[in-house]
Parts: structure tokens; C-alpha cells; sequence
């Protein structure tokens, strides 16, 4: 069972206890897998409040933890020019590498990204030296949504080497080309050894749109992104945070689980 962090088992950053409890009871008899486009760091930190455990995908699949680290990096030449074009359009920008968050400018996101994701962060006076000093996971940019989705329009043409997406309205992410959460779960099903037919997952953004389509049973949360509730099997309300819990629900009806 594959869930996704934000927006869908987590609402602002809270999970209720019925749902916490659940996941835990499901996690006693089925492989529980949390993907998230946040910071390994940062999921363990929000997993450990609630003492909920499982296999961890990060940054949208780029870092896999399970039996060890499993790392897909953007390489230099491309985190270079995703940062040329994010300075070109004046847009704040972020870059994670190895696992640490490094920003070019202190600014209102950079604080507001902190407060949201319980991380710190380091300023430098350039991202792109920072990309030469290890694994680069992501660059993201954060701003308003016009801004978001004008500048996903244009950075399709950055690179044939690299992905870009949304997270939510104010993230646009940049990965390695072929990374996504349906990319890091195939990678997990060879690894452990099980079906993507046997697969449950629930998720609500962009990000998780590829993966819905993928696996044999896939709840998409609203309100959600748009791609994520056209490419699942299923789709509940979680506006009341209860959502997941109505699909685990119906899960069980269904005999499931």
C-alpha cells in the first residue's frame, strides 16, 4: 500500500489518530510504502511524530530508503541549466543535495518552505557549486500559482534530460529525466518482489498521477490536482482529512483488505 504525504494522509501537516491507527494495523499485515516529493529528512521527521513506519520514497522517487539508500541524481550539466532558466524568470529557487537544503537567497519562501517542511536550510551564494559537491535529488521553485504555471510552461524546453512538474499550485520540481513515485514503486517491486496489479496507492497532486494509473487499485483525493483525479481508479473526498479512511473503508468491503 503506497501513500502519499501531503494533501492526502496528512492535512496540514496533522493526521488523525483513526487514520493513524489504521495505516498502523495495515502495516502489521501488508508492505506499507510512504512517497512524498519532501526531503527524507523531513518525511522522517513528520512519520516519527505519529511513530508511523514503512519503506520511505523521497523527493518524488529520487531517494529510495528500504534495505539501503537507492540514489537517481540530476547531473551537473542539467541542474545547471535548470538553474540558469530559474534565475532567468526571477523565481525563487532551491536545490537538495545529499540531502541538505540550499537556497541562493533568505528570503519569505525560503522561510515559509522551512516552517511548512520543519527542515533548515543553509544560503549560498550559488547553487550551482553546490551541484558539483554531491547527489543533487531535486531543484524547485516556489512562488505564486500564475507564476508556477507560466513557468512550467516554458521549462519544457530546459532539457530532454529532465522532468518537471508540480507538487502543489506554489511548487514546480525539477528531477532527473524518468523519475517519478511509479518509477521508485517499480523499482521497489522488483527489489521485494510483488505485482504493480497488487498495488494500492492514494495521492492527490501531479506527482502522483503516473503512479495512480500504474498499480491495480488507486484513490485519488479531492480537491486535487487534475491529473491525479483523471488517472485514478477511484476518487474520495478529503476535505475533512477523512479521505483515505472512507477508501480503506471501501477497501475492505470490497474484501480487498
Amino acid at each position: 500500500m503506497i501513500f502519499d504525504l501531503d494533501g492526502t494522509i496528512f492535512v496540514n501537516s496533522k493526521i488523525s489518530k483513526e487514520l493513524r491507527d489504521a495505516i498502523d494495523e495495515l502495516s502489521k499485515s501488508k508492505i506499507v510504502i510512504f512517497a512524498s516529493g519532501r526531503m527524507l529528512s523531513s518525511m522522517e521527521i513528520l512519520l516519527d511524530n505519529y511513530d508511523l513506519s514503512g519503506i520511505k520514497i523521497a523527493y518524488n522517487g529520487s531517494l529510495i530508503s528500504y534495505d539501503e539508500l537507492y540514489k537517481f541524481c540530476l547531473d551537473y550539466e542539467n541542474s545547471v541549466k535548470v538553474i540558469d532558466f530559474l534565475r532567468m524568470n526571477d523565481v525563487h529557487r532551491q536545490i537538495y543535495v545529499d540531502d541538505v537544503l540550499y537556497v541562493e537567497e533568505d528570503n519569505e519562501f525560503a522561510r515559509a518552505y522551512s516552517d511548512q517542511s520543519g527542515i533548515g536550510y543553509n544560503v549560498i551564494s550559488d547553487l550551482k557549486e553546490i551541484t558539483k559537491k554531491g547527489c543533487v535529488y531535486k531543484i524547485l521553485a516556489f512562488g505564486f500559482p500564475e507564476k508556477i504555471r507560466s513557468l512550467k510552461q516554458k521549462a519544457k524546453d530546459i532539457s530532454n534530460n529532465v522532468d518537471v512538474f508540480t507538487s502543489s499550485e506554489l511548487y514546480l520540481e525539477f528531477v532527473k529525466r524518468g523519475i517519478n513515485k511509479k518509477f521508485a514503486v517499480e523499482f521497489l517491486s522488483q527489489k521485494i518482489g510483488f505485482s504493480l496489479d497488487e498495488a494500492i496507492a492514494f495521492g492527490d497532486g501531479e506527482n502522483d498521477a503516473e503512479l495512480l494509473k500504474s498499480v491495480g487499485i488507486s484513490f485519488a483525493m479531492r480537491p486535487g490536482n487534475e491529473k491525479s483525479l483523471v488517472s485514478a481508479k477511484y476518487i474520495t473526498d478529503n476535505e475533512d482529512g477523512k479521505g483515505v479512511l472512507r477508501a480503506i473503508d471501501f477497501l475492505k468491503t470490497m474484501g480487498e483488505i
